[in-house]
């Protein structure tokens, strides 16, 4: 995939101006969901949005982003989505912002052997120069095959599982906080997406989240994935020849251990048991 490089000087500029509208709206935002990387967030994001769409009337294409729906209806919540619980500031190195106190806050969290397969190839197929160069990702790490990326501590399970800690940590002294698992939404989404509404914003009739499941389903959405459906890049293939290339790939449970031999699953597995704490049930 061929990626843009600005020079080193405007993608500094870019990473201030990014941290500071990303500040700036998760300290006015209604509400939070926090999520690694391909964690099950667009396909939840999707389910709101349309929610929103059969209860409000608001465009079906148009994806929740911050304050878009929220500025079509007041009724609406801003919902921020982010990837950490503190963004950087890029102005002092290691200075960040963390979620203020009071928000509601929405863990989203999936098995990290599975995260880390799908962030690996989001990292080759989807990603921006500019995304790479805010999480910090180089070009050699792009050329790491599949299972050294898995087993790299900056890239991999144990970049997944170090999140998933600190969150755990961190989410003992909020107020107002939940969690909802991506093999929960696969296994029942619709006590799932009632769950998480219910927490974000209020409950909504039974046949709303129905009918908002059943369009986010894994082939309806490739397929409106395929068509451009969506207004948004965010649901849009970088190649579409490349099923890689999809936000929509596969979304198994458990898949990556398809990708690799019985010796490596066991080790992958053994990092998951001694380094991830057991609250989470991925042991």
């Amino acid at each position: 995939m061929g990626i843009f490089k600005p020079n080193r000087i405007e993608a500094w500029l870019h990473r201030i101006r990014w941290a500071k509208r990303n500040i700036r709206q998760m300290r006015s935002a209604d509400g939070i969901l926090v999520s690694h990387t391909k964690s099950g967030r667009t396909w939840l994001r999707v389910m709101i949005s349309h929610a929103y769409h059969l209860e409000y009337g608001v465009p079906a294409n148009e994806l929740i982003k911050f304050d878009n729906l929220h500025q079509l209806n007041p009724a609406i919540p801003k919902l921020f989505f982010l990837r950490d619980t503190k963004i950087p500031t890029f102005t002092i190195k290691g200075r960040s912002v963390a979620i203020p106190a009071g928000k509601k806050t929405l863990f989203i969290v999936r098995d990290p052997r599975d995260v880390a397969v799908s962030f690996f190839f989001h990292v080759h197929n989807r990603a921006s120069f500019r995304e790479l160069d805010r999480k910090g990702i180089s070009s050699e790490d792009r050329s790491l095959e599949l299972y050294d990326f898995m087993v790299s501590e900056k890239l991999g399970v144990i970049r997944v599982i170090d999140h998933m800690n600190r969150w755990y940590d961190e989410m003992q002294h909020m107020q107002y906080r939940s969690i909802i698992k991506y093999e929960q939404m696969r296994s029942d989404p619709e006590q799932a997406l009632d769950k998480v509404l219910t927490f974000l914003d209020r409950k909504f009739e039974p046949d709303v989240i129905t009918n908002a499941v059943e369009f986010a389903a894994f082939d309806n959405l490739s397929r409106k994935e395929a068509d451009g459906f969506f207004n948004s890049d965010k649901l849009k293939p970088t190649d579409v020849k490349d099923g890689n290339s999809y936000k929509v790939r596969r979304g198994k449970i458990g898949g990556y251990r398809d990708y690799f031999d019985d010796q490596q699953n066991v080790y992958l597995d053994s990092l998951v048991g001694d380094r991830l704490n057991p609250d989470y049930g991925y042991r």
